[in-house]
């Protein structure tokens, strides 16, 4: 199993990631990222035909509203 595949069961079984391993999942997706203008901490992820996801940089590890994207991103993508 790959370290990839460890961690999407991980966030699938419900326990939280920190930022780092929800940018790697989420670019080895697709996603394009990028933080906004003005220094913010906040980062998006975009990747075309699904919802974009903003991630705070800063959380560790990430908070529920921010694990319930990234597992509907995961749904879409069908695992």
């Amino acid at each position: 199993m790959s370290k990839r595949d460890k961690l999407i069961q991980k966030i699938m079984s419900g326990a939280c990631i920190t930022f780092a391993e929800a940018e790697r999942l989420l670019t080895d997706l697709g996603y394009q990222s990028e933080f906004p203008q003005g220094g913010s901490s906040h980062k998006t992820f975009r990747k075309a035909g699904c919802d974009k996801i903003t991630l705070v940089a800063t959380q560790k590890p990430l908070k529920k509203y921010a694990m319930k994207m990234i597992v509907a991103a995961l749904e879409m993508e069908g695992f």
